[in-house]
C-alpha cells in the first residue's frame, strides 16, 4: 500500500500557526476586559497583599530576624526590608520583595489609599514573626474598595469584603 494514499494525520504548521494567532487575539481582548472589572482586580490585589504580608511574617519567623513591611508614599506598592533597611528576597519567588501596582499590568490603577499601622506606614515583624501592632490597609480601584487587616501577635490576615471567600491559612 502506498503511504501517499493513506489518511493524513496531524496538523500542518500553517494550521497550527493560524490557531495560535486566533487564540492570541482572543486572549488580547479577554484578559484586559476581565481585569478591568474592579471586583476581580481588587480581589486579586487584596489577596496578593495578604499573601505578601504572610510571606514577610513567615520569613521573619524562619530566618529568626525582624523585617519591615514598608508602604510607598505614593500608594503604589510596598517593599520588605531587613533591620538594616536592605530589601530582602521574597521567599516565594527568590526575587527582591518589592511590589509596584503601576508596573504590574494586571494591577495598574490599584492604589493603596489608607494605611493604619502606626505613624510611619510600616508593619514591623519581630524575629518570631509577630506583628507589633494591628494594621488596616485600604485598596481602591474603579470606585471599589477592599480592606486588608492584620492582627498583632499571631498576625491573622483578613480580606474584608472578599468575594472569593479567601481565608488566611496562618503561618
Amino acid at each position: 500500500m502506498d503511504a501517499r494514499c493513506g489518511k493524513r494525520r496531524g496538523f500542518t504548521i500553517l494550521e497550527l500557526l493560524i490557531t495560535i494567532a486566533v487564540l492570541s487575539v482572543l486572549a488580547a481582548i479577554a484578559i484586559p476586559t476581565f481585569f478591568a472589572n474592579a471586583d476581580v482586580t481588587l480581589e486579586n490585589a487584596g489577596i496578593l497583599l495578604a499573601r505578601d504580608l504572610r510571606a514577610a511574617q513567615n520569613r521573619s519567623a524562619y530566618m529568626a530576624e525582624p523585617c519591615r513591611f514598608e508602604f510607598t508614599e505614593d500608594g503604589d506598592g510596598y517593599r520588605v526590608t531587613d533591620a538594616r533597611g536592605a530589601i530582602v528576597q521574597n521567599p516565594a519567588t527568590g526575587l527582591e520583595f518589592v511590589r509596584s501596582y503601576s508596573e504590574d499590568a494586571v494591577f495598574s490603577g490599584v492604589v493603596i489609599t489608607g494605611i493604619e499601622c502606626g505613624g510611619d506606614r510600616t508593619i514591623v515583624y519581630d524575629e518570631q514573626g509577630r506583628a507589633a501592632e494591628p494594621a488596616r490597609i485600604t485598596l481602591e480601584f474603579g470606585g471599589e474598595r477592599r480592606v486588608v487587616t492584620l492582627e498583632p501577635g499571631g498576625g491573622t490576615v483578613k480580606l474584608l469584603g472578599s468575594t472569593s471567600g479567601w481565608i488566611d491559612q496562618g503561618y
